[in-house]
């Protein structure tokens, strides 16, 4: 049996992992046909597209068939005119066929105007759960790697805090250390246990918060890139971005049309105090008896019927009156969520400006961190810094890298919200993305 050197067999190891780890775009893909809220979205969307269909079917013809039959018993008592009276037992039954063409009914042309703005909303809505979708895949995605490195980082911290505790032991046997810096460095060590038991529960919470999403219990993602780009959002101008928002946000398009069928509501409703006119043809057959004996007849016509409305105990003018507060709620919620989506477009824009900062300065936080750290391990070596000095410089430094993966991630979700505020954000930004992913 052939046997493999433990270098190659950590190489195929690495490699199975790496096949395994899942990139951006692919979850997002996972998502847009796993994702329960993202179906049920799409087919609220393929349900509202009904109402146009349903609309212009109130202005085609309206064809009713129906049909009756029924036992009847007659008895009469006396005479009458000289008849004698007598008793039938019968049979009625028979059929009418009714057609009933609108020709002008404004109510019903405004309810199809009504239906083609309801179809665009309901097309702005799914819109909206997609680019919904977007983000959350991307939080959720980067909620693991951000999880992934708090693991990473405490196991280190712990090895490194482990290592300082052994040393403190040794130390203090041969009197170099005291009992205090014993006991300080391994109070440390344990913490940086209990810390790595944190750490490894909150990869497991991150990776089910993404099973929830995609309904894959993945276990590995693939890690962006040591260095990635930080570039100032393009236009490097706040106001260009609101004005963007302002014409483009998804949420503030769903609300517009919601403020247009409101509009449309009262022209609907007032048509009640308008005449309608129909095209109506009827057509009956029916069979009856009695004590005079059976009967068969048929009708036929066909005319136009003129409706005018003239008095509904004053039900058409409160119901346009409804309406017209309901259109005046829908202007101030329209006015008070362009307020928001402007309050909200420039908090995005700052946090992609901060994030940048942040990445940079804490990019400094570690270099500097990893001279203090270099600095107090010499000193402890001649004598002058004791371990928990070097503890502490060693937390320094894992924090500071800690900061630093997650400023980089925060980077790129405010990135992506930034273009959501302004209603340009697309699938294809996660594939910008996928470029800085190893």
């Amino acid at each position: 049996m052939r046997k493999f050197s433990p270098i190659f067999i950590l190489c195929l190891v690495a490699s199975l992992n790496t096949l395994q780890a899942k990139g951006l775009t692919e979850v997002f893909q996972q998502a847009l046909v796993r994702d329960t809220e993202i179906r049920e979205a799409r087919a609220n969307f393929e349900a509202s597209v009904l109402a146009r269909p349903l609309a212009r079917a109130s202005l085609l013809p309206q064809i009713s068939l129906t049909a009756e039959t029924s036992n009847n018993y007659i008895k009469t008592i006396g005479n009458t005119f000289g008849v004698p009276g007598a008793s039938a037992d019968y049979n009625s039954h028979g059929f009418s066929l009714r057609l009933n063409q609108p020709l002008y009914n404004h109510s019903l042309y405004v309810q199809l105007r009504q239906a083609k703005n309801t179809v665009a909303k309901a097309q702005a809505v799914l819109d909206v759960s997609e680019q919904a979708l977007i983000l959350r895949v991307a939080d959720a995605y980067f909620n693991v790697l951000g999880a992934d490195d708090t693991l990473t980082f405490s196991r280190a911290e712990k090895d490194a805090s482990q290592r300082q505790h052994e040393q403190a032991k040794i130390r203090f046997e041969v009197g170099l250390d005291s009992i205090t810096d014993m006991k300080d460095a391994q109070a440390v060590y344990d913490q940086t246990v209990a810390a790595e038991i944190d750490a490894e529960i909150a990869v497991e919470l991150a990776l089910d918060e993404l099973a929830v999403i995609i309904d894959d219990r993945i276990q590995q993602v693939s890690p962006l890139v040591a260095s990635i780009d930080l570039s100032h959002p393009n236009p490097d101008h706040i106001e260009d971005w609101v004005e963007t928002a302002l014409q483009q946000n998804l949420s503030l398009l769903v609300n517009n049309y919601d403020t247009k069928i409101a509009e449309q509501e009262i022209a609907k409703r007032k048509a009640n105090y308008l005449p309608t006119l129909d095209i109506v043809a009827l057509y009956t057959d029916t069979d009856t008896g009695g004590i005079s004996g059976s009967r068969h007849s048929k009708s036929s016509r066909v005319g136009v019927e003129f409706t005018l409305p003239l008095f509904q105990g004053g039900r058409t003018y409160y119901s346009a009156k409804e309406g017209s507060y309901l259109y005046q709620a829908a202007q101030e919620t329209n006015a008070h969520l362009r307020r928001e989506v402007t309050r909200d477009t420039r908090t995005a824009y700052h946090n992609v400006v901060a994030a940048i900062s942040r990445v940079e300065a804490f990019s400094r936080a570690i270099e500097s961190a990893q001279l203090a750290a270099e600095a107090t391990d010499l000193g402890f070596e001649v004598g002058t810094r004791n371990s928990v000095d070097v503890l502490l410089a060693q937390r320094r430094l894992f924090q500071a890298k800690r900061d630093h993966s997650r400023a980089r991630y925060d980077y790129l979700i405010n990135g992506l919200r930034l273009k959501q505020a302004a209603g340009i954000l697309s699938s294809a930004d996660l594939f910008e993305i996928e470029a800085w992913l190893q």
